[in-house]
């Protein structure tokens, strides 16, 4: 009977244990997506061998691994702190520490564990789709297009390398971030106010790439002439005099009061600006 209760008891989870429960995340969290349950299986995956560790008896072992199986979704890089957080839950769930629990007020049960998952997940999905996907990405795609464009072909891989760098490097520090502040984690996070700085200052420095962007790459120019007396003008040329570049601007910001006003239905917006380019090369007005 000794030697059964000390086969149970859960073993210490270790920094290589959460190290490796972070690569299956970053391997496989786009993976084995599904509309049933999204990215619930990678999850599940990450946490067997955390989960094998802590849970010794066969149905507890199952019920975690049920539990973790249900729908989750979220940013994978970003979203590592909530794994972290689970970890450092089920270590505590699986300790069944009854007096500490009593004491901090805060009893870690099944509820708890997939209530927090479920309540971050969304918020942290917005910062990451906003940092990573929404900011990093098009500044450095337009850090780099020109010079791919211009023939460099390491330029062209070295927007997915500098990424992904920065996606692993991000998302092995909150994983482990995550797993030592517990779920406090994303509470100083998001209290602490950097984020928010980070994400308006990236968020300028995104509008100015959007703009160079839009300059350099948004043709669009007009052939018509005004005839006078004395000579025959060309507008494009008294459009640049007044402002460079105002038609492409024009059409920006068409496609943005679109966005804004209708949606973002971009096959609509695609077939209407070729069907426009292609109405106004016919009569000439572009």
């Amino acid at each position: 009977m000794n030697q059964e209760s000390v086969n149970l008891e859960s073993e210490k989870i270790t920094k290589t244990d959460i190290t490796k429960s972070w690569i299956r995340w970053f391997a496989y969290s786009e993976v084995s997506n599904s509309y049933e349950r999204l990215q619930a299986l990678a999850f599940c995956g990450a946490m067997s061998g955390i989960l094998e560790k802590l849970y010794k008896n066969k149905e507890d072992l199952a019920a975690a691994l049920q539990r973790h199986l249900t729908m989750y979704n979220t940013q994978c890089n970003w979203g590592s702190v909530i794994n972290g957080i689970t970890i450092a839950l089920e270590e505590k769930a699986a300790a069944n520490d009854k007096e500490d629990d009593e004491e901090d007020g805060d009893e870690v049960n099944e509820e708890v564990i997939t209530g927090i998952k479920t309540g971050l997940m969304g918020p942290v999905a917005g910062i990451g789709d906003t940092l990573d996907y929404g900011t990093l990405r098009p500044i450095l795609m337009g850090i780099f297009i020109p010079f791919a464009m211009a023939g460099s072909a390491i330029a062209a891989l070295l927007p997915l390398i500098i990424q992904t760098t920065f996606t692993a490097v991000m998302g092995y520090t909150l994983y482990h971030k995550g797993y030592s502040l517990g779920k406090k984690s994303i509470v100083d996070i998001l209290q602490s106010g950097n984020i928010q700085q980070v994400i308006t200052g990236a968020g300028v420095v995104g509008m100015f790439m959007m703009g160079a962007l839009s300059a350099s790459f948004v043709k669009l120019t007009t052939p018509l002439t005004i005839t006078t007396s004395l000579k025959v003008m060309q507008v494009q040329a008294l459009i640049d005099q007044i402002a460079p570049k105002l038609l492409p601007l024009v059409a920006v910001l068409g496609v943005y009061i679109y966005l804004v006003k209708v949606g973002p239905n971009y096959v609509k917006i695609v077939g209407f600006l070729i069907l426009i380019s292609l109405i106004g090369s016919a009569i000439g007005i572009f």
